[in-house]
């Protein structure tokens, strides 16, 4: 399975946002983002996601690759992850898709680090893409 997640980010922080009980992951904060739908590619994926989850709609230009890695999910599925980043010269009002997330929160990423609720695996990710030593 391929997923892709974006660090939107603004004036030295990026978003999260807090997962529905309901939903895969609930109760956890993470990454815009989602599965890679057939047919899709990874940019078109993440803009896709970026706009349905936050309302942004990012052009190709703006779209940073950060790495892609593959990681074990809790059920024990091998996942390829490609984190991507925008950032932002502009404040941006966010627009939640309310059938997934309930809140959304602009952290640094120390905040984000000492959380302890963060989906799975977004520890890792922040010091493989050496956002964290």
């Amino acid at each position: 399975m391929r997923v892709v997640g974006c660090f939107l980010e603004y004036d030295d922080k990026f978003i999260l946002l807090h997962r529905l009980p309901h939903k895969a992951d609930g109760n956890t904060w993470g990454l815009p983002g989602g599965k890679v739908e057939d047919g899709e590619s990874d940019i078109e994926a993440i803009q896709r996601e970026l706009f349905e989850e936050t309302g942004y709609q990012a052009s190709v230009e703006e779209i940073e690759v950060l790495s892609t890695d593959d990681f074990i999910s809790p059920r024990g599925d091998t996942v390829t992850y490609i984190s991507h980043r925008v950032k932002l010269n502009n404040p941006h009002s966010i627009t939640l898709e309310e059938s997934a997330h309930s809140a959304y929160r602009w952290v640094t990423i120390e905040e984000a680090d000492s959380m302890d609720n963060l989906i799975h695996g977004l520890h890792d990710l922040f010091r493989i893409v050496r956002l964290l030593a």
